[in-house]
């Protein structure tokens, strides 16, 4: 499976990635690892684009330079961080799960990185059509993702700091006061987005187990007839 979830902070895509990942490796027969382990590549958002497990030891120093470095080199890193991503060893994978990839860099670099808006060189909300149309071309089968929740609500998860993953919203640069913007951006690269497999989620309302059934019943249409050989296979393999 190939799945690329994408939205604003706190509209949940950590915490329903988790267990989408443990559904998934049961369905399978693939290893699962519990937090603070993450299936899903999650190293795309300034300043967190490090991976959080195996790093460790210059991890925190990486994202407090970056944090501090110029648009310039800030923009030279996520270029190759995204570009990294449509390599053989990762597009070969029977799985790949990503959180936002080059979609929050479309969003945020023009409104808080100071590079790659209107008329800027490499404009993100127009590169990311580019970058459509190459992961499409070596991943067909992806499915994006949209993850939402109203205003209030975000903001109200923010004041509450809970997060499986609580450092990994410490220091970005999203600001509540943007809710609004950036809920309206995302849905925007969403629309404009050329993956033609592709849902909506809003955990407006819904508890993480509630939103992980909508997830598996939106996502059924998408599987692909190889991941369905290898759903009936580990299930065969298990009951024989």
């Amino acid at each position: 499976m190939r799945l690329l979830l994408t939205g604003i902070e706190y509209a949940g895509k950590r915490t329903l990635g988790i267990e989408i990942s443990r559904w998934w490796a049961g369905q399978t027969g693939e290893e699962f690892l519990e937090p603070p382990h993450l299936s899903f590549h999650d190293h795309f958002t300034l300043p967190h684009v490090v991976h959080a497990m195996g790093h460790e030891d210059h991890k925190a120093q990486t994202e407090k330079d970056l944090l501090n470095a110029n648009p310039g080199l800030q923009q030279l890193m996520q270029l190759y961080n995204f570009s990294n991503k449509f390599g053989r060893g990762y597009t070969d994978m029977a799985d790949l799960f990503l959180i936002d990839w080059y979609y929050s860099d479309a969003i945020y670099a023009p409104l808080y990185y100071g590079y790659g808006g209107p008329g800027q060189y490499a404009e993100r909300r127009l590169i990311a059509r580019s970058f459509d149309a190459e992961a499409l071309s070596l991943m067909p089968d992806m499915v994006l993702v949209l993850m939402k929740a109203s205003p209030d609500t975000i903001r109200e998860r923010v004041i509450k700091g809970e997060s499986p993953f609580p450092g990994r919203h410490a220091d970005t640069f999203f600001d509540p006061k943007d809710t609004e913007t950036v809920l309206e951006a995302f849905e925007e690269q969403f629309q404009q987005s050329l993956f033609r497999n592709k849902f909506v989620l809003d955990t407006t309302n819904a508890s993480i187990e509630e939103s992980l059934e909508e997830f598996k019943q939106q996502i059924q249409v998408h599987i692909t007839p190889t991941d369905r050989l290898r759903v009936l296979t580990h299930r065969a393999l298990s009951e024989g």
